[in-house]
């Protein structure tokens, strides 16, 4: 099953964002992310959070409709986001799509990307995609689908990458070592339908982006 995690970051394009979610998808309302998913007409599982950033009439709206909400205190060790992650491994979820995760905060925002590697240590694949980006950690493969003005970029996020191996990408990297703060990675071209990532050591920031 696949949890969505709709958080309160920038979503400039609501018609690019709704291809993301599915009817079967289980959506999660992260604190001011009920704006967003109520601009879009889509009616969340649940709502968390502790609220301190969402307008109160979209709360209201969707607790009108019977949809339960989980209220946190605003001191606390996680979160809403790490909160919501917590929720989708106790509901089951095997994989995780984080809408709305990244904007004006860059604290916010890399804290989002980093949970990725929360999400990897209780196995659960997640990635986060915006209008412009999609987002993944991996520790091993990766297998990525062409597309049209996407270029793909690796950034070491462990202070060593080994065994680094790329196929169908026009800059080809055979058991490379990338090292961290390293701009080495960023922006390569697919040449295939398909591009393959494989690491043997450490941890790699995968992106798929377009201007």
């Amino acid at each position: 099953m696949r949890a969505v995690l709709v958080c309160n970051g920038s979503i400039n394009d609501y018609n690019i964002i709704k291809k993301y979610i599915t009817m079967d998808d289980f959506i999660i309302s992260v604190d001011g992310g009920a704006r967003h998913l109520r601009n879009m007409g889509i009616i969340p599982n649940i709502l968390i959070g502790d609220f301190d950033s969402a307008i109160s009439c979209d709360l209201q709206y969707f607790v009108d409709m019977g949809i339960e909400k989980n209220k946190f205190p605003e001191e606390k060790d996680m979160t809403d986001s790490e909160l919501a992650i917590e929720k989708a491994a106790e509901i089951g979820a095997d994989e995780l799509l984080f809408i709305g995760a990244m904007g004006s905060r860059i604290d916010h925002s890399l804290a989002n990307v980093f949970l990725l590697k929360k999400c990897m240590d209780i196995g659960i694949k997640a990635c986060i995609v915006d209008e412009h980006n999609t987002i993944f950690i991996i520790n091993s493969t990766i297998k990525i689908k062409k597309q049209e003005g996407y270029k793909l970029s690796l950034i070491p996020v462990s202070e060593r990458v080994t065994g680094v191996t790329t196929y169908g990408l026009k800059y080809r990297l055979d058991n490379a070592t990338m090292l961290f703060s390293t701009s080495w990675g960023v922006s390569n071209e697919f040449l295939e339908d398909e591009a393959a990532v494989t690491i043997d050591e450490g941890l790699l920031l995968v992106c798929v982006s377009r201007d």
